[in-house]
């Protein structure tokens, strides 16, 4: 499974429907907040043996617009993420910025990729992807126009 900043990931994309990722990924083993009933929060669809979560709009037609990877698979520019610690993650991504840090869980984030690096005890444990916002609204907000 590979990261494609700002787009998502090699197979599915930002602005993709609920149907391309039933079709490339199967059924969901669980789905949260179907169809945005609580009228809020995104529909969120879990692969637990794949370690993908994907949130769909509901204010924009079910589109794809974030992901959250716990895979051991995931890679950016070829380098293995799930697992790294520390040290390992700022050497192969010197840009990244400190943005939580508890003593136990720290966020480092990448905010021109739109990456967040969840970290446990110093050990990346989930990456969150995201689309730029400005051009996901601007391609996908305005609906029936």
């Amino acid at each position: 499974m590979n990261i494609v900043p700002l787009i998502g990931l090699k197979s599915i994309e930002f602005g993709d429907s609920k149907e391309k990722a039933n079709m490339l990924f199967g059924v969901p083993d669980l789905v949260e907040n179907e169809l945005g009933q609580d009228g809020v929060s995104s529909e969120i669809w879990e692969f637990k043996s794949k370690g993908l979560k994907l949130y769909f709009d509901p204010d924009l037609e079910f589109r794809l617009w974030e992901i959250s990877i716990t895979s051991e698979t995931v890679q950016l520019n070829n380098v293995t993420l799930i697992g790294l610690n520390e040290t390992e993650l700022l050497n192969n991504f010197p840009s990244l910025a400190l943005e939580v840090n508890d003593g136990v869980f720290k966020e480092y984030v990448d905010s021109s990729q739109e990456l967040v690096f969840f970290l446990r005890n110093n050990i990346v444990e989930r990456i969150d992807l995201s689309p730029n916002l400005d051009d996901y609204l601007n391609k996908f907000g305005v609906v029936g126009n």
